[in-house]
């Protein structure tokens, strides 16, 4: 039971502060350990373990299985963990909500993107945000994992492609346009293909994010045609693959918001430009709460705004 006061009574035994019982446990379940968290928390790691201790005996329930080395949750942990932090968001949403709005967006934010995207399009934007927002504490992890905001601590994640969870908020940014690409040394070695069947014959280096798949689609005038790929290359960095296809080492499909000044300069040649490969779409997912942190909001305004005027000016989006 939720008390509205300081402290809540177990049987009259046990008196503790829920919300920073709480915050605790989140925090050394995310950090795996006691003495990682009590850094964090500026507490000793003597502190944080009573915190969880207390808030494991009010729960009459163990929620974290302790080592000598290692800290993990236990089934009733896992469950508690999620939920936790969903409370904590909530009053930390509340308190921001309630302050006074006119007030600079300020905190830590703590964003997850995949290396595709993040590396060559949100890296440098985030630069640029922390300059006009400095105020903001700007956490940006550049993984392919994709992990789990509410339990991890994130504020949102910018994924590319069809969105996994319906139960997160998400932003549109910027749909994706891709281009069939390759050098002009490429093709005069290995000629330029007429048609989409021509090029299952061609070396391919591909953009694994999202064309994980034995083949590609292309579609004109409402027509599609299937072609089977044959990879050389396969990576998840957009620079690498753009330099992979500038050096000549294969066909590629790259978005063209990545490679229209590469065309514009003709170091890249567009492909059967006649054909559209399909398209994709960059989203920001958050979790699903009422309230949307203001240093939230300005970033994912900043992001959108960056990215659609980039995209327009590559008559991408």
């Amino acid at each position: 039971m939720l008390y509205m006061g300081n402290t809540i009574p177990n049987n009259g035994s046990i008196s503790m502060n829920l919300h920073t019982a709480m915050s605790v446990f989140v925090e050394v379940a995310r950090a795996g350990g006691f003495a990682e968290a009590a850094r964090k928390l500026g507490m000793s790691t003597t502190a944080v373990s009573r915190h969880v201790s207390e808030l494991e005996q009010d729960l009459g329930v163990a929620l974290l299985r302790r080592t000598t080395r290692h800290v993990s949750l236990t089934e009733a942990g896992a469950r508690y963990l999620p939920r936790a932090s969903s409370i904590l968001e909530e009053i930390r949403g509340l308190q921001a909500e309630t302050s006074v709005t006119s007030a600079e967006p300020r905190g830590q934010l703590r964003i997850t993107a995949p290396p595709g995207v993040g590396y060559d399009w949100i890296a440098d934007l985030a630069l640029d945000f922390i300059a006009a927002y400095p105020e903001i504490e700007l956490d940006l992890d550049l993984t392919p994992r994709v992990v789990d905001l509410v339990a991890e601590g994130y504020d949102a994640a910018i994924r590319s492609g069809e969105l996994l969870s319906s139960s997160m908020i998400a932003h549109r940014i910027i749909d994706i346009q891709y281009a069939l690409c390759a050098s002009p040394g490429f093709l005069a070695r290995h000629g330029t293909p007429k048609r989409p069947e021509a090029i299952r014959t061609q070396p391919i280096v591909y953009w694994s994010a999202v064309a994980n798949r034995a083949t590609w689609t292309f579609t004109k005038k409402n027509k599609e045609t299937s072609v089977p790929i044959r990879a050389r290359l396969s990576v998840t960095h957009l620079a690498s693959l753009r330099h992979a296809a500038l050096r000549g080492l294969g066909m590629t499909v790259l978005p063209l918001i990545t490679v229209q000044d590469d065309l514009d300069a003709g170091r890249l040649v567009r492909v059967l430009a006649d054909h559209e490969f399909e398209r994709s779409t960059l989203s920001l997912v958050r979790p699903p709460t009422p309230f949307e942190p203001p240093k939230l909001r300005v970033f994912i305004d900043f992001i959108t705004e960056a990215l659609r005027k980039r995209a327009g000016d590559s008559r991408a989006a």
